[in-house]
């Protein structure tokens, strides 16, 4: 396996960890805002954002472990 083929099934993994902490932002930001009109955006961006760091993750880790033990 060549070097960057082991950036590019390693990537995801990196970028769930980063969507994963954004989503958490909006989860912050969700629970400490008191007006609706800033509740109701931060929640649609943690649920966003929170599908979206599970499926790189899981996508990342299938591709790590496949192309370690593949």
């Amino acid at each position: 396996m060549l070097v960057w083929q082991m950036y590019v099934s390693i990537l995801p993994i990196g970028l769930g960890i980063m969507t994963l902490v954004a989503s958490l932002i909006g989860l912050f930001a969700y629970l400490m805002s008191n007006d609706n009109a800033t509740r109701l955006p931060a929640f649609n961006w943690f649920k966003r954002l929170i599908i979206m760091a599970f499926l790189l993750l899981s996508a990342g880790l299938l591709m790590t472990f496949g192309s370690f033990w593949g």
